[in-house]
């Protein structure tokens, strides 16, 4: 009987971490929030080669948060940065958009970032 249980444990588990891990991809935006950045900064170059950011970016309805997140290549200053964001794993993938494609709250909330 434990061993059935044992199996039946493992097997929840699996499929638990399998469905986790799927909801992490970019093309299943499920459970995540979409938020927009523009790169302010050079980035910091960690030990691997990947460059860290930490930047203030907002949330479709132009919600500020401060968000942490890493890129394999050195992001040019101005770019805007969509990024996608798990409560509970930060900053899972990013892409690059132009400013026209920015919901209009965050290109306000940026516009009026940059004037003050």
């Amino acid at each position: 009987m434990k061993k059935i249980l044992l199996v039946l444990t493992l097997i929840l588990g699996n499929s638990l971490f399998l469905g986790a891990c799927s909801s992490l991809e970019p093309d299943n935006p499920k459970g995540k929030t979409m938020y927009y950045t523009e790169i302010t900064d050079t980035g910091k170059k960690d030990n691997d080669g990947r460059y860290e950011y930490k930047q203030n970016a907002y949330n479709e309805k132009g919600e500020e948060k401060k968000l942490e997140f890493s890129a394999d290549k050195q992001l040019k200053k101005g770019a805007y940065i969509q990024l996608y964001y798990a409560n509970f794993f930060g900053v899972r993938h990013w892409q690059e958009v132009t400013f026209k494609e920015l919901p209009e709250a965050v290109q306000k909330s940026i516009q009026k970032n940059k004037s003050a």
